[in-house]
């Protein structure tokens, strides 16, 4: 995913940081919205897929999609002009998975995979001041991941139908079903970014933000997340 080159274009207005006469220390809450990716999710989820194939069945990877929108809701507390503290509950996007299994006899299961993810975060946040309400800041910390497995199942298997007193016929029959798993775990993360703060009033922001060592295995595969998003605030 190309990643917004507003995020870098930064115009340095000055060449040493000129702290603003009129900060306060305030406390704020914000909205955002992000264009994410889950980088190694479909690598992940196909290593899964392929530790189906043994003797007498063949699994075949179909669909796959690891990027998308999804949001955040964050706040925080900027004691001084170069130094805040915030925590952030984030929404990713849905990543997707559809597979089958096929046997050698002509039964098979198609499965479809849907994967949400949420993380709750703290950071701490580092602020540089350039020139007319402009900031640059970075950002380190981490946090927990939950994500939610639903997964839709069907297809034709053999079962064993009586069609005699002793004598059972092997047939195929259509089956369908939904399975589903939660898990969570921690995390770490940081990020950058630029904001715009209109007096004591709001901030606008656009930020990029990477985290690390999110989901697991049983959740069709670990991966890292890489986000841009772009913010709104209010003081108070």
């Amino acid at each position: 995913m190309n990643r917004p080159l507003f995020l870098l274009a930064v115009p340095l207005l000055t060449l040493s940081a000129q702290t603003r006469a009129d900060f306060y220390s305030h406390k704020y809450g914000g909205i955002g919205y992000s264009d994410v990716q889950l980088q190694g999710f479909c690598s992940g989820a196909t290593g899964f897929v392929q530790r189906f194939n043994i003797s007498g069945q063949t699994a075949t990877s179909g669909a796959c999609n690891d990027s998308g929108n999804g949001w955040k809701i964050y706040g925080g507390w900027h004691w001084t002009p170069y130094l805040a503290v915030e925590a952030s509950y984030q929404q990713l996007t849905t990543s997707e998975l559809d597979f089958r299994i096929d046997g050698d006899g002509g039964d098979y299961l198609t499965f479809a995979d849907e994967v949400e993810t949420r993380l709750l975060n703290t950071f701490a946040v580092g602020h540089w001041p350039v020139a007319g309400g402009f900031s640059l800041f970075g950002k380190l910390g981490g946090g927990v991941w939950n994500a939610e497995l639903s997964e839709r199942q069907s297809g034709e298997l053999f079962f064993l139908y009586q069609v005699g007193p002793d004598a059972f016929e092997p047939r195929l029959t259509e089956v369908s079903g939904r399975a589903g798993r939660n898990d969570n775990g921690f995390h770490w993360g940081y990020g950058a970014g630029i904001s715009y703060s209109y007096g004591n009033d709001w901030t606008l922001r656009a930020e990029w933000e990477t985290f690390r060592d999110i989901s697991n295995d049983e959740l069709r595969g670990g991966f890292d997340v890489e986000a841009a998003t772009v913010g709104w605030s209010m003081h108070f």
